[in-house]
């Protein structure tokens, strides 16, 4: 009887293996389609700060996790702070923009 038994869990084990390697497959494929979009993402923000007047976006950083984009760099006032802000926000995709953009020191 316990060798039955041995078998059984070990039949039931092995029947699972598929379903584990599968969940892996999909969580593996789940992560790389978000970091494509992530991707995406980013080069939107930049493309359209790219695009925006009066803002010097070669200064700017754009990261993307998870849809929520950091603006990371240094700009010469608040209103260029505001401006690259309220740009990311309004790129299709994005969830929520962290702001860590520093305003220049005049020796920068």
């Amino acid at each position: 009887m316990k060798m039955k038994a041995i078998l059984v869990a070990a039949a039931v084990g092995l029947g699972a293996a598929p379903l584990l390697s599968h969940a892996d497959a999909q969580t593996t494929k789940s992560e790389a389609s978000q970091y494509v979009s992530d991707s995406a993402i980013t080069a939107k923000v930049k493309s359209a700060l790219l695009a925006e007047k009066g803002l010097k976006s070669t200064d700017i950083s754009v990261e993307t996790q998870n849809g929520v984009v950091q603006l990371s760099g240094f700009v010469v006032s608040s209103a260029q702070i505001d401006q690259a802000v309220d740009v990311a926000k309004h790129v299709k995709g994005v969830k929520d923009v962290k702001n860590d953009l520093r305003l220049k020191s005049a020796t920068e």
